[in-house]
């Protein structure tokens, strides 16, 4: 009867044990994954040359846009061109339209358009490769997909007149390189798109005290 109540008890004890030895390795593996989950890994600089790019662009789906940080409310029209049938713009053609159209490359490689040649930039165009800028010194190789317009608001001139001047340049350039029009949404900008577009900026100039300040 002893012999038979120490093994029992041994076995009980062991699987007292198991039981014990299990659950640490369980919350052990829990405690690892919360771990990793709350890992951050590491990001890879494609570029390291951040003074190439111009300080007052972020990087967006391949489009450089406008980001003024000392601004709290601004309103950004963002207009696409994209070649059609998914084909590709020889990169000289594309430089050679913008030109023709009174765009203007500045030192970080993206194309604005200025009020009456003033130095007042009304809007601008970038590339749709990432990161975005025209790299004039191989664009001669360069394959492009589009051409993303951009413009901030509010602007030193009379943004309803910047707006239609816009939008009457970007039409010409889309007739030159016989490409199609999307909206911020990559929806095909229909004439009711481009008037909702429109009424979205007085609203916002509105909102603003910009029509009547002036």
């Amino acid at each position: 009867m002893d012999d038979i109540r120490w093994i029992l008890l041994i076995i009980g004890f062991l699987f007292i044990a198991g039981v014990y030895l299990y659950g640490s390795r369980d919350k052990f593996k829990k405690d690892e994954l919360t771990n990793d989950e709350n890992r951050i890994e590491p990001s890879l600089i494609k570029n390291s040359s951040a003074d190439k790019y111009p300080k007052n662009y972020s990087k967006e789906k391949g489009s450089f846009e406008a980001k003024h940080k000392d601004k709290e409310n601004e309103f950004i029209v963002i207009i696409r061109l994209v070649a059609i049938d998914n084909s590709l713009y020889g990169g000289d053609v594309v430089i050679d339209i913008l030109e023709k159209h009174g765009l203007r490359i500045d030192k970080s490689g993206v194309f604005n358009f200025h009020k009456n040649e003033t130095e007042e930039i009304t809007f601008s165009a970038a590339s749709l490769i990432e990161p975005g800028v025209f790299e004039i010194d191989k664009i001669s190789n360069q394959k492009i997909p589009g051409i993303s317009f951009f413009m901030t608001l509010p602007l030193p001139v009379d943004e309803i007149e910047a707006f239609d001047e816009m939008f009457s340049v970007i039409k010409k350039i889309s007739i030159s390189l016989k490409g199609e029009l999307l909206d911020e949404n990559g929806s095909s900008l229909s004439i009711q798109r481009e008037r909702y577009i429109r009424e979205q900026v007085i609203e916002y100039l509105l909102q603003n005290n910009r029509i009547n300040s002036r």
